[in-house]
């Protein structure tokens, strides 16, 4: 366990901070199947904020990935948005981010990428509390260090997919009359 994982059991938020959460969601999602086998569990996430104010939560992913109508309806009961650039969502999450900076206490980044290193750091430069969440296995070690706050995601922030029982002997014999 590093330092800030460590550090980040023992944290206290400040319930009159203000917080922009940004979700990478490629990042989040794929490293929930591909780690945990199942789909990110958004709610749960937002969850552990606390009493924190949250004043935007964005989504991002390509227009060319899909996104069910489903869950549009539920990241707009949460409040949310989601932003869908022709190619890279990268830079609209770091437009974004930085355009805020000034508007808010915490910046929440839902994704481990060593590319938004560069982010993390101007972000903490303007004063920002700057907090990854992400799947430890997708994370790079530099982003965890630079950050203020290191928050690993656990199998306890996936939905299990169930997957239909394949029993024997169900069939009912037929007979012959």
């Amino acid at each position: 366990m590093d330092s800030n994982t460590s550090k980040s059991r023992n944290e206290k938020h400040l319930v009159f901070q203000k917080v922009g959460i940004f979700v990478d969601a490629e990042n989040i999602e794929m490293s929930g199947l591909r780690h945990h086998e199942g789909r990110t569990d958004y709610k749960k996430i937002l969850e552990q904020v606390g009493d924190r104010e949250i004043l935007r939560i964005l989504y991002y992913k390509p227009e060319y990935k899909e996104i069910s109508n489903d869950f549009v309806s539920f990241w707009s009961s949460l409040g949310g948005e989601i932003k869908r650039p022709a190619k890279n969502a990268d830079t609209f999450l770091v437009i974004d981010a930085v355009t805020l900076a000034d508007k808010l206490d915490v910046v929440i980044i839902l994704g481990g990428d060593k590319d938004f290193l560069p982010l993390v750091w101007y972000l903490r430069s303007r004063g920002c509390r700057v907090e990854v969440w992400s799947w430890p296995e997708a994370t790079s070690p530099e982003v965890k260090s630079a950050c203020d706050f290191y928050f690993p995601l656990t199998s306890s922030f996936v939905i299990s997919e169930k997957k239909p029982s394949n029993r024997r002997g169900t069939r009912k014999k037929a007979t012959n009359k």
